[in-house]
């Protein structure tokens, strides 16, 4: 029989890099680096008025860096240059950008491996990076509508941009 410290090392061995997160994945498994702790400082929930300690990290790897955000008892525990494991993290998007995050469920540990070398020049934080491109619609050239009826400018109205 299967002893479950086991089979959790078994799933952690799938370990995604930085730069192949999305603004959709969840439950993902990453190894970083720390290469830069913001200050902390002190939120209060509006819901209980409980205070919260939160600081900003530059964490990487290998491809690229991107933020993460700790909250309470994490803050203490992370140290700039040492290398850690993050099991079952999520993505959050916070004004057009993307952080890392621990969620309630995760776990953050020390690596197994050291990260030595990090990749400063890829930001998966930067607005829009991880947004697919949106293509531009296409007005059609004839003034038809889709379904090959007049649409409105051949019928005398004004366009829908028109005024």
């Amino acid at each position: 029989m299967q002893d479950v410290g086991e089979s959790i090392e078994t799933q952690e061995e799938d370990w995604t890099p930085i730069s192949k997160l999305t603004v959709e994945s969840r439950a993902v498994n990453v190894r970083f680096c720390v290469v830069k702790k913001g200050l902390q400082r002190q939120v209060t929930a509006r819901a209980i008025g409980k205070p919260h300690l939160i600081t900003e990290c530059v964490v990487g790897d290998e491809s690229a860096i991107i933020a993460l955000t700790l909250w309470n008892d994490d803050v203490d525990e992370i140290n700039t240059g040492k290398s850690y494991e993050l099991l079952n993290g999520y993505i959050n998007l916070y004004d057009e950008s993307m952080s890392l995050s621990k969620g309630r469920w995760g776990i953050i540990r020390g690596a197994s491996s050291e990260i030595v070398q990090v990749d400063e020049t890829t930001n998966m934080s930067r607005p829009f990076i991880g947004r697919p491109k949106r293509r531009k619609q296409k007005r059609s050239p004839t003034g038809l509508s889709f379904q090959g009826t007049p649409g409105r400018e051949s019928k005398g109205y004004c366009s829908r941009k028109g005024f």
